[in-house]
């Protein structure tokens, strides 16, 4: 792979005004738009500025699968870039619609519902997630981090720079392909996702996770491969993944929020998070023991933390979240009502038949929402997607007094 390293640089001076004068300086070619000698004079309160390098080849890679540019693939096309504007509409059309009918609504419901009431700009922790940063970021915009963990592979990109137009097109109709559940339904199907991955030129979730980043408006700094070390604590960073669920393996980015001044990771972690997955995988347990309090979002996760096999991730989660947005598939309400405030919204509904067992219906969820305040939604996220009998609820950890002794 051809990589360009651009650097940019901010000196901050100090005289009563701060004066901020930005350096960008690239080795490769700059992208359209992008100015590559900016002077400006503000007055600031601190440094705002991100001095770390960047590599851009990986925003190339992000807008090519997001159908944002192929600028830098042009000489490739032959057909007069024909299928690169059919390529970017298949992705546009449905993106507008989803943005319409649920991402723009997710934004405003977050802003008045969610994040007025917790610390949102805590670590979001999100078990149970596939490659979905898309509907994490939407709800849980001002996190400081995101911690994703699922059992879909981690895969890698091809070296998109050298290969020729009939493999590239191959290659984004497969990308484009693998969303079709999130354009749908609002969430990844564990069959279809598996399916995508092994029949398809795309083995893993990276470019899902590229394409999420470059339409949530972030830019990449860094990606890398990393092993978690028997510390639970040290990453080393690793050429390519083993892709076994043995060995703690994750993906991870450093990215901006494109007007923003501060640089967020990403991780996703592929993992088998239940009892007998930490058996054989102790370290990565371990890590999650050890990560800090934070938000936690969960949602169509086949139920799996209802089952006593799935206890430890129940745990780790009641333990460590300062705040819980979820389903119902998620932790099941007899857990939060003694310690928790909640708020409900939507409509409570028995499983979908998918999931057919009795068991997971609740019978004190479903009271609560007879008898107590229920805030309708008007956006559809989850299993219900037919009905739109979508029902979320938000806990939130009640704090633990302290007695003080006044002398």
């Amino acid at each position: 792979m051809i990589m360009k390293v651009r650097t940019n640089i901010a000196l901050i001076i100090f005289s009563g005004i701060f004066l901020s004068l930005i350096f960008s300086c690239n080795s490769g070619n700059g992208k359209k738009g992008e100015s590559t000698n900016v002077n400006d004079t503000v007055v600031q309160e601190k440094i705002v500025k991100i001095n770390y390098p960047k590599d851009t080849t990986q925003d190339e890679i992000a807008e090519l699968l997001a159908g944002y540019s192929a600028s830098v693939f042009e000489n490739v096309f032959t057909d007069n870039m024909n299928f690169w504007n059919e390529y970017k509409m298949s992705i546009d059309t449905p993106w507008a619609r989803i943005t319409e009918e649920r991402l723009s609504k997710m934004d405003n419901w977050s802003e008045k519902e969610v994040l007025s009431k917790i610390n949102d700009t805590a670590l979001l922790f999100y078990p149970f997630s596939g490659p979905d940063f898309l509907n994490a970021y939407h709800l849980f915009p001002g996190s400081n981090e995101y911690i994703l963990v699922a059992m879909e592979k981690l895969g890698v990109i091809p070296d998109l720079f050298n290969m020729d137009e009939e493999n590239i097109k191959k290659y984004l109709d497969a990308v484009n392909f693998a969303m079709r559940d999130i354009y749908k339904r609002s969430y990844f199907i564990t069959g279809n996702m598996d399916q995508d991955l092994r029949k398809h030129k795309v083995d893993g979730v990276l470019p899902l996770l590229y394409v999420f980043i470059q339409k949530t408006g972030h830019e990449i700094y860094e990606f890398g491969y990393y092993r978690l070390e028997n510390d639970a604590k040290t990453f080393t960073k690793i050429e390519k993944p083993t892709n076994s669920l043995n060995v703690p393996e994750c993906i991870r980015f450093k990215v901006l929020q494109k007007g923003d001044n501060k640089l967020k990771d990403i991780t996703y972690f592929y993992a088998d998070i239940s009892d007998d997955g930490f058996i054989k995988n102790p370290v990565f347990l371990q890590y999650l023991k050890n990560i800090r309090t934070c938000n936690t979002f969960i949602k169509s996760a086949s139920y799996l933390s209802h089952y006593e096999t799935f206890s430890n991730i129940r745990n780790i989660v009641l333990d460590k979240a300062d705040a819980l947005l979820q389903d119902d598939t998620g932790i099941p309400f007899r857990y939060f009502e003694k310690d928790w405030d909640y708020y409900l919204y939507g409509v409570y509904d028995k499983p979908v038949n998918d999931f057919p067992s009795k068991y997971l219906f609740q019978t004190d969820l479903d009271k609560k929402y007879k008898t107590e305040e229920v805030k309708p939604l008007d956006f559809s996220l989850g299993y219900h997607w037919r009905s739109g009998n979508q029902n979320w609820v938000l806990y939130v950890k009640k704090k633990q007094t302290e007695n003080i002794t006044t002398e």
